[in-house]
């Protein structure tokens, strides 16, 4: 299964789940609660979904690697044309995933993966169905894709193609569907695929590769090293089966694959305590564990130390952070300043009524569109021009989205890939899909516009949170959840973007660690 999310660079000076459920009086709005794309995402994007996406890791960079002989696909032993997995957190059953595996010719395959996974966001269960079909080369890298993702409320879906040195991909649903041309030279692999990628290069023991990994959701390209280990036998199915063992680290992730002699995924374990069994059909069909549904939120979050009464007036934060060793994360510019392990978030001051000068060119690429960020749609653009008008300030403009963002999109936990034109139809979700509307809105009414991922205090916790960072003469933070302009000085930054950036998440879930030394 794959979940995650892609983004832009971030800008120099530029200061810098998600996953939200908020269950608050909209007038008192104090009971506030959110999800945390794990995305599984599995990490984020699509809260728990992003999360367990973290077994799969995936997406962006280009990399050359020495020739390595392939094995010989056609060659090997005969695998299942059909298995089974049982998806556990902590050994409990939360979903299950049916993979297919088929020959079309000598040299070309066909995979299927469908997931269904049971969650539990904040108390309220939902089930999220995944499926993905691709045809494969020879080395199994992906010459077409479909993927669908389709949750309680939200319907994502994606197909493409390579076509020479391009991959083309057409993403969203009919009424919205988008055409997007990548130009990419090297091989591309699907993260459901990675392993028996792996396996089918003929990896020695101790030996690693990197895969060019794509993901359907965000249109996203990420470079991941995969690692030959040494050989285990594990029980799987009352037998005692010798297998291959393949560990991917992305980001400080380590997720890892035990195959058998034919290539087939027979276990695999990633981030919070999720792992991955083969089982028969039998098994597969049995329901889930009692109490089974896991609220990732909770899991995620971060006990506070000291609790912070009224976070909104608030003018400094000064914590200290532990557990991001090599992460890649961007904690310091902006209104946050980092020293060792210090952290010190500051409120930013609105600017002044700015004059009508030219974007700098930096600051001005944020107002284009996105795959999920569609602010150049016929329908984000007439819902902007009723909300703003024309000789209203930067500023203005910036008070006037938040707020009908704020009032007028439920605040609802969801598990979706986060889309600007599907939000502004649906009028729901939680902070992914505040964040990824009041981008589009703010960018279709000439305010630059990103999106920051990181924590947020609420109820004695730090939780897994996303907002924006909107420029009115300077860069500003903006959370549409609270209707906040600055966002509070416990929103601690993370990430910034659409969606890549948020993968640097992965290395710190579960291990973070947050001291609050002191607050004004």
């Amino acid at each position: 299964m794959n979940k995650t999310l892609f983004a832009k660079p971030p800008v120099d000076g530029a200061g810098p789940g998600h996953y939200i459920e908020l269950k608050f009086d909209r007038k008192m709005r104090k009971v506030f609660k959110f999800m945390a794309k794990i995305k599984w995402n599995f990490v984020f994007g699509l809260a728990a979904t992003l999360l367990f996406a973290g077994l799969l890791a995936v997406r962006l960079g280009v990399f050359e690697q020495e020739a390595r002989p392939a094995r010989d696909v056609s060659a090997d032993t005969v695998r299942h044309p059909e298995t089974w997995m049982n998806i556990y957190q902590n050994k409990k059953k939360i979903g299950v995933i049916q993979r297919g595996f088929h020959k079309l010719s000598n040299e070309r395959f066909q995979t299927e993966e469908r997931v269904t996974l049971a969650l539990n966001t904040m108390g309220i269960p939902q089930v999220l169905h995944v499926a993905t079909e691709t045809e494969l080369n020879p080395d199994l890298s992906f010459s077409a894709f479909t993927f669908e993702l389709t949750s309680s409320l939200f319907r994502f879906s994606a197909r493409g193609f390579r076509s020479q040195d391009r991959l083309i991909v057409f993403s969203g649903l009919p009424s919205v569907r988008q055409k997007t041309v990548l130009p990419f030279r090297e091989n591309l692999y699907i993260s459901g695929n990675i392993y028996e990628s792996a396996f089918h290069s003929a990896l020695q023991k101790q030996a690693s590769r990197k895969f060019n990994i794509f993901d359907p959701s965000t249109l996203g390209v990420r470079s991941i090293a995969v690692t030959r280990e040494a050989d285990e036998v594990i029980p799987i199915m009352g037998k005692r089966v010798l297998t291959q063992k393949y560990c991917a680290d992305f980001l400080g992730a380590r997720n890892c694959a035990w195959l058998d002699k034919t290539g087939e995924i027979l276990k695999e374990t990633g981030l919070l305590g999720i792992s991955m069994e083969k089982v028969s059909k039998t098994d597969a069909a049995a329901g889930l564990a009692p109490g089974a549904s896991v609220d990732f939120t909770q899991i995620a979050s971060i006990a506070a130390n000291r609790t912070i009464a009224a976070p909104d007036t608030l003018a400094e934060l000064k914590l200290k952070i532990d557990g991001i060793n090599g992460a890649f994360l961007l904690l310091s510019g902006g209104r946050q300043k980092r020293e060792q392990n210090v952290l010190t978030v500051t409120r930013e001051s609105l600017p002044d009524e700015e004059a009508a000068n030219a974007l700098p060119p930096a600051v001005a690429q944020f107002l284009k569109p996105s795959a999920l960020v569609q602010s150049d749609a016929a329908d984000i653009k007439k819902q902007a021009e009723k909300i703003v008008r024309p000789a209203d300030s930067r500023k203005v403009r910036l008070e006037k989205i938040v707020s009908w963002v704020y009032r007028n999109v439920e605040k609802k936990p969801v598990l979706s890939v986060p889309n600007a034109l599907e939000v502004l139809k649906m009028k729901a979700g939680d902070c992914n899909e505040h964040a990824v509307l009041t981008a589009a809105l703010l960018r279709a009414a000439g305010i630059p516009a990103q999106i920051e991922t990181g924590l947020v205090y609420q109820n004695g916790r730090f939780y897994y949170h996303a907002w924006n960072l909107a420029y009115t003469g300077r860069w500003v933070t903006a959370d549409a959840v609270f209707n906040q302009i600055p966002a509070d000085v416990t929103h601690i930054r993370l990430a910034r973007g659409e969606g890549g950036q948020e993968l640097s998440l992965l290395g710190v879930l579960g291990k973070i660690q947050l001291e609050v030394l002191s607050f004004k």
